[in-house]
């Protein structure tokens, strides 16, 4: 941790700041430096330091950026797992077997996202309070909805989520504001990748479901 690095300084912080003045005036070397400072001590001090704590000083920004960093990290846990349980009932609800499949599928990655963000979140000290918004709790209820159809459902996350690039603009920002913390940033990243492939295959299904339901009222 850095107080083991600090102990391991000298006892005297003006004989520290005369040697730390010689170097910059080029009378003590670099090597000299270390020596007297202990820096084999400090580095193994150093190395005690846990890579979870590590990563809270790698993020950048304050402590209250930091804490608004896992409040998000905590609000995406809450909806990935809210999203999960959605559609794994919608699965259960559809007759259609291909969507049933797909909807298995996306809801499984939604639900390892949430525990992949959850360890993250208790890695770093973080707490679980996070609660979904209302506008996706009304929105989930409206898909489970029995009297509502496959199109219908399908429709309104298209309607939702037009474009799905743009619907991933506030991950993006969210993977870039963990820039500082490199293991966040990339399982924020490859979350991002996922949640493109569902995106993208929600559009593929409407146009499908879609197609049919027109193809079922022409015959």
């Amino acid at each position: 941790m850095l107080s083991a690095a600090i102990t391991a300084m000298p006892d005297h912080p003006k004989d520290l700041k005369s040697l730390l003045d010689a170097f910059r005036d080029g009378t003590v070397s670099e090597e000299a430096v270390l020596e007297q400072i202990g820096g084999g001590r400090i580095e193994a001090a150093g190395g005690t330091d846990s890579r979870d704590e590590a990563a809270r000083r790698r993020t950048s920004g304050s402590g209250v950026e930091e804490a608004a960093l896992l409040a998000q990290l905590d609000a995406c846990r809450a909806a990935e797992a809210s999203g999960s349980t959605t559609m794994e009932s919608w699965a259960d609800l559809s007759s259609d077997p291909v969507l049933a499949g797909g909807l298995r599928t996306a809801a499984a990655r939604e639900a390892t996202h949430a525990l992949l963000l959850e360890r993250r979140i208790r890695e770093l000290d973080g707490q679980l309070e996070a609660e979904l918004p209302d506008w996706l709790a009304r929105f989930n209820a409206a898909i489970l909805d029995p009297k509502a159809r496959d199109v219908d459902r399908l429709g309104a996350i298209v309607a939702e989520f037009p474009d799905p690039e743009k619907a991933l603009e506030p991950l993006n920002a969210l993977i870039e504001a963990a820039s500082g913390d490199p293991l966040t940033h990339e399982l924020l990243s490859t979350i991002r990748d996922d949640e493109r492939v569902t995106l993208r295959w929600m559009h593929a299904s409407y146009k499908r479901v879609r197609q049919a339901t027109l193809d079922d009222t022409t015959r």
